[in-house]
């Protein structure tokens, strides 16, 4: 087969033709003007964003007989050999299937001899956080004390699983995830250069679906390509992407924010028909809800937010027509719902059910009020420290629960069992004593109020009382809590973080 797929024909040359990462293609073209090249490089950054690329743009320009330049020309021996993987001076190494120690040291002999007939010896390892640990330490004195002439260029897509002993020897650049709209204006490049129609809806798409890798965009374009030739359609890329209908996301997002159940399960239905899986349905309209969120709290923030002139005018329109606190509490309850989905033995039914309580959902002031309410009711019930004596004397948790009536002085007397008045007199005081610290036997006791938490509790004490709560009412749902943490505590809701979905479920 003599085709070349276009990622591997529109892979970028030079320095220039890197989209999106000019935070480091700007460094590493300085460091070659002022010959300041370390001798050790860590690429880092998501899928298909240029990692490998970039090195072996640094190789060419080392490398070049017109250099080392930043602008390599492409056309003598060493450019050519590069490009097309030839060279001897320019070693590409997959970690991922050469982890071994005995790998590193068949690396480590090649490092020895000189370069021939480049200027530099270059070692690519792709894939790097792969190696074992000995392996690591194997190459650690190495890429210390290398021999002159000698660079070593990693890439890596998870840095964290790199020995902090090799960072530490490595001069770092983090790519970044490339924009939706930078991958549109390198699509269309492409698709004019091959002369392929296609619309921007479609190229935007695209972009979405790549999802900030550039190669996956390509890819997908060329899939496209194969499939509807020179004239692509937006039909035909809903159907290879497997895109969900914008008016069936746009319909059950209306009728959630409008509280109209029936009409939200109506749009499920004519997704569930369309073969639209659940996960994926879920998953848009996560994305589309976090849209009218961004869109109602910054609506003159469009950058935020992916899509044409059109459809954000569309998003925003539905997004005022929301409340914002309902808005974000819908995102977080389709989020959690997420989970679920994934293992669900109906999770087309599960999906149905949360569209329905987000529909169902009340809006955020009635939440607050209903909160302010209960507060002041609890607060109500609680009570007040009884008004007699100074407030330094009542005992802890007056101020909580109300203490029993005590008699007066002549229920005092006539439970002495005294008759005249001086009799009385005497032991009323002792009698009032009394009984104001033991209840009537005929009075019934009060009722048990639960304690109101302090706002200004710490959180660990908050916890403390809400287990003790739930230990008394729900005692399996207790047993949830444990090992359990509060995170946060604002306008009345409270978000706590347990140790498995077990008891997330609870």
């Amino acid at each position: 087969m003599t085709y070349e797929v276009l990622a591997r024909k529109w892979r970028p040359q030079s320095f220039d033709d890197v989209v999106g990462q000019d935070h480091v293609t700007i460094p590493l073209r300085n460091a070659i003007r002022a010959d300041r090249v370390p001798h050790a490089l860590l690429l880092t950054g998501p899928r298909g964003v240029g990692k490998t690329t970039l090195a072996r743009i640094l190789a060419r320009c080392l490398n070049c007989e017109k250099g080392p330049t930043d602008t390599p020309c492409g056309e003598c021996d060493s450019c050519r050999e590069i490009i097309a993987g030839h060279s001897t001076d320019v070693q590409e190494i997959d970690a991922a299937s050469r982890t071994s120690v005995d790998d590193v040291r068949e690396l480590i002999e090649a490092v020895r001899y000189a370069p021939s007939p480049g200027k530099h010896k270059i070692f690519v390892v792709d894939e790097v956080h792969m190696l074992s640990t000995a392996a690591f330490n194997a190459l650690l004195k190495t890429l210390e004390e290398p021999p002159p002439r000698c660079l070593f260029v990693f890439a890596t897509t998870n840095p964290e699983k790199i020995p902090i002993t090799v960072l530490s020897r490595c001069q770092r650049y983090d790519l970044r995830r490339i924009a939706s709209a930078e991958i549109v204006e390198r699509l269309r490049i492409i698709c004019r250069d091959e002369k392929v129609e296609i619309s921007e809806t479609s190229l935007l798409n695209i972009a979405r679906e790549a999802d900030g890798s550039l190669r996956d965009g390509q890819t997908l374009l060329d899939q496209l390509i194969s499939y509807g030739g020179s004239h692509i359609d937006d039909e035909q890329v809903a159907q290879v992407l497997d895109l969900i209908d914008r008016r069936v996301l746009l319909a059950i997002a209306s009728a959630c924010i409008d509280g109209d159940a029936a009409a939200a399960l109506d749009a499920c239905g004519r997704a569930a028909e369309a073969g639209t899986a659940a996960r994926r349905l879920g998953e848009c309209l996560v994305q589309m809800l976090r849209d009218l969120v961004v869109l109602r709290i910054a609506p003159d923030r469009e950058g935020l937010v992916d899509g044409s002139d059109a459809e954000i005018a569309e998003l925003r329109e539905l997004a005022e027509r929301g409340d914002p606190t309902r808005l974000r509490r819908m995102f977080r309850a389709l989020v959690m719902e997420q989970e679920e989905l994934a293992w669900a033995p109906q999770p087309f039914a599960v999906l149905e059910m949360a569209v329905v309580r987000l529909a169902t959902m009340p809006a955020g002031d009635d939440v607050a009020r209903l909160l302010s309410r209960l507060d002041a009711l609890e607060r109500r019930l609680a009570g007040s420290p009884p008004s007699s004596g100074p407030p330094g004397n009542a005992p802890d948790g007056a101020g909580r629960a109300s203490s029993p009536r005590s008699p007066d002085r002549r229920d005092a007397a006539a439970s002495t069992g005294a008759s005249g008045p001086g009799a009385g007199s005497k032991a009323a005081p002792k009698a009032e004593s009394n009984s104001a610290a033991l209840p009537t036997r005929d009075a019934a006791p009060p009722a048990p109020m639960h304690e109101v938490p302090d706002e200004r509790a710490p959180l660990p004490v908050v916890f403390d009382r809400l287990r003790a709560f739930v230990g008394r009412e729900q005692p399996r749902l207790a047993a949830a809590l444990e090992g359990g943490k509060l995170l946060e505590r604002e306008s009345g809701r409270l978000r706590i973080a347990v140790p498995n979905r077990f008891a997330a479920q609870r």
